[in-house]
């Protein structure tokens, strides 16, 4: 199967997925490992994993630093920009 993606991320729909979506997608970045076997009992199991992380391989996230900025701090910061716009 093939798939577009222009914004939605076609998971598969199960528990993992909710629990992790708000690290596969935002600002984090994610790493995620998918086992697989090669026992034939387990290959419709194996197969998913393996669409899963076909999927969630397409993935970008642009993480960034969040930065909490004391008082004292954003106003130095804001003098700077000022002394610059001069």
């Amino acid at each position: 199967m093939d798939f577009i993606i222009r914004g939605h991320v076609p998971y598969r729909d199960s528990k993992l997925t909710r629990i992790l979506q708000p690290a596969l997608g935002g600002n984090a970045n994610t790493a995620i490992i998918c086992n697989i076997t090669l026992a034939q009992v387990h290959a419709d199991e194996t197969k998913s994993s393996l669409q899963f992380a076909s999927r969630a391989l397409r993935v970008t996230n642009c993480a960034e630093i969040n930065e909490i900025l004391t008082d004292a701090a954003l106003l130095k910061r804001q003098r700077k920009e000022i002394e610059e716009l001069r």
